[in-house]
């Protein structure tokens, strides 16, 4: 795992995708926003981890944040 990856949780049709920027695929997709912002944050380490909402807005979380 890198430990200043960037890394988005998107929307996914069948939950919440995990994926690096200009990604083809998702790296794993989870049923619930919590458990994708939490894998995200591991494969991200001190890079930022960009959060999507409900409603397309996105938010960005750097480790400082938490």
């Amino acid at each position: 795992m890198s430990k200043n990856a960037e890394v988005f949780v998107k929307k996914h049709p069948e939950g919440w995708a995990v994926a690096k920027p200009n990604a083809d695929r998702a790296s794993a997709v989870y049923p619930t926003q919590a458990k994708a912002i939490k894998r995200a944050r591991k494969i991200a380490g001190k890079g930022p981890v960009h959060i999507q909402g409900r409603h397309g807005k996105f938010r960005t979380e750097t480790p400082f944040d938490k």
